[in-house]
């Protein structure tokens, strides 16, 4: 389980804190390679990536019923590396990256997705112009 700190504790040293950041980027490698948000959060649709409140989080529990041995295996590729990350970092930096992390990509793919209409919206009024400055066909 994170550490939890105690009032009035120092906060975490250089050292510490690099051990928290490549704990970290371990954990989001994984997650990268594997497709997901976080571990037990792999949403496919915009709607479902819309949806995600990053302030309430809900995520998979790996015991879950529901679930299909290859979903439980794919949402929960990374039970390792979130170990770690758990260990490693103080339980609120657990909570800010993590937080962090699925705002991040819910922007990316928002981003994405309007510069895809943008460049169908672009292409569509190329046709437009060249159909209407087209010179009509000599009889």
């Amino acid at each position: 389980m994170p550490e939890v700190p105690k009032l009035g504790s120092a906060p975490p040293d250089r050292s510490a804190r690099a051990k928290c950041w490549a704990a970290r980027d371990a954990y989001f490698a994984c997650l990268d390679a594997n497709g997901l948000y976080l571990q037990g959060l792999a949403p496919q649709t915009h709607e479902e990536i819309v949806a995600i409140d990053p302030q309430r989080l809900t995520v998979c529990a790996e015991n879950d019923k529901n679930l299909t041995k290859d979903a439980r295996r794919k949402l929960f590729a990374c039970k390792r590396a979130k170990e770690g990350f758990d260990n490693e970092c103080l339980a609120s930096w657990v909570t800010h990256f993590s937080l962090l992390r699925v705002k991040d990509m819910q922007t990316a793919h928002l981003r994405k997705r309007r510069e895809e209409e943008e460049a169908r919206q672009a292409t569509s009024n190329d046709d437009f112009w060249a159909k209407v400055t087209a010179r009509p066909a000599d009889k």
